[in-house]
């Protein structure tokens, strides 16, 4: 399992490198041949951004991978998902692009073997995980009352926004999901996330020269920057909203008054309540900030792409279930929120309960220091494998 996420990770997959989402796509297609099933190549829709010229732009993101293994039964069979995506933050311009293994020390004294990479957690190490517990659950167990599909998807880190025309299709088929986010560093699973989404802000002025007719210009740089600072001051007015203001750009020859700057603000919300205010301060700084009288107009794109996801009735069943198979295999499980999203939020937004940390342990995912436990990887899959076993079981058989 070590060997193949190497060299999955070593192979570059940036959300934002179409060449490497399809060469990647392609190794995919290979590592999950074992399986005896046929790929299905989903075509994503183009979908539109901002570029830091203020443009709208489309874009276009590599495939979903689909693959179906359905049940003999002639009973109503269950429907599981199994799903992580393939892309990582890493472009190919990224310095962090190869894997290494190294002895690290645990809290209590010992030492474990690591692999440091981009994307050995987020989410290629759920890839490796997901794949060899899909084998294990084809060899081991009798799947007839099963229908059982496994998707992966090339976008989930910048907010899925070709995917999520697929999960609108295809949410309602299923009855409970399984997605291969890491698992915490301490081997706790995610019991809830704070929904996030990126706000951006185009903010227009008049250029001029700097010297001959400075005062004729209008500086959308310093206009942008009372934005960002509007949009801060929101941090601490409700304990669990946060308000990054990730990016400013605007801007060229220093000797001209700048016409234009882009401001990019990343937000954390906790419940609905939180998200509609947000979204309405937003407005409201937006508004306070469109004078067009005085040569300034602002833009206003984006917003919450990932609504909070809480624990229900039915994902506190699901939690249970959970919690037994892994005492059914020696695994004790436990719970902690994250201020992370994924593709989970967008899943119980549409109304398919999901766990979503079936992937394996570690941390310091985002950064060149990401890094995954490796004994992780087959216990992990393991799990996977009794949760799916517990489902046909009937563990909770209400839920189905």
């Amino acid at each position: 399992m070590a060997d193949e996420l190497e060299q999955l990770c070593n192979l570059n997959s940036g959300s934002d490198s179409l060449a490497g989402l399809n060469r990647v796509a392609n190794w995919l297609v290979d590592y999950f041949a074992p399986l005896e099933l046929e790929c299905e190549r989903i075509a994503l829709p183009t979908f539109q951004g901002i570029d830091d010229s203020g443009s709208v732009a489309l874009h276009q993101t590599g495939p979903a991978l689909r693959w179906d293994m359905l049940g003999t039964s002639e009973n109503n069979r269950h429907r599981l998902l199994l799903s992580i995506h393939y892309d990582t933050v890493y472009g190919p311009s990224s310095h962090f692009q190869k894997c290494e293994r190294y002895q690290a020390s645990t809290t209590n004294g010992a030492t474990e073997l690591r692999m440091r990479g981009p994307g050995v957690i987020d989410a290629k190490g759920g890839i490796v995980v997901l794949r060899w517990a899909a084998m294990a659950a084809k060899r081991f167990l009798d799947l007839s009352d099963l229908d059982l599909s496994i998707v992966l998807t090339p976008d989930e880190e910048i907010g899925s926004p070709a995917t999520i025309n697929l999960w609108n299709k295809i949410a309602g088929s299923f009855d409970f999901a399984m997605l291969y986010e890491p698992a915490l560093a301490d081997n706790s699973m995610v019991s809830q996330r704070k929904g996030t989404g990126t706000f951006i802000l185009v903010v227009r002025g008049k250029s001029a020269h700097a010297g001959r007719n400075f005062h004729e210009g209008r500086n959308a740089i310093t206009h942008a920057c009372k934005i960002a600072l509007a949009m801060n001051q929101l941090n601490g007015l409700r304990p669990d909203v946060t308000v990054n203001v990730g990016r400013i750009r605007g801007g060229d020859a220093v000797n001209m008054v700048p016409d234009l700057a882009v401001v990019r603000a990343n937000v954390r919300v906790s419940s609905r309540e939180d998200q509609e205010w947000v979204e309405s301060q937003v407005q409201q700084i937006v508004k306070m900030h469109q004078k067009p009288d005085a040569g300034y107009h602002v833009e206003l794109y984006g917003g919450i792409h990932a609504a909070p996801k809480t624990i229900d009735a039915s994902t506190a069943k699901w939690m249970g279930i959970t919690e037994r198979a892994g005492t059914s295999i020696g695994e004790s499980i436990q719970w902690k929120p994250s201020g992370g999203a994924s593709d989970g939020n967008k899943l119980a937004g549409l109304g398919l309960v999901n766990i979503d940390t079936f992937g394996p342990e570690g941390d310091l995912l985002h950064s060149d220091n990401e890094w995954v436990r490796i004994s992780s990887l087959p216990r992990k899959a393991a799990l996977s494998v009794a949760v799916i076993q517990a489902t046909l079981a009937g563990i909770h058989p209400s839920l189905l």
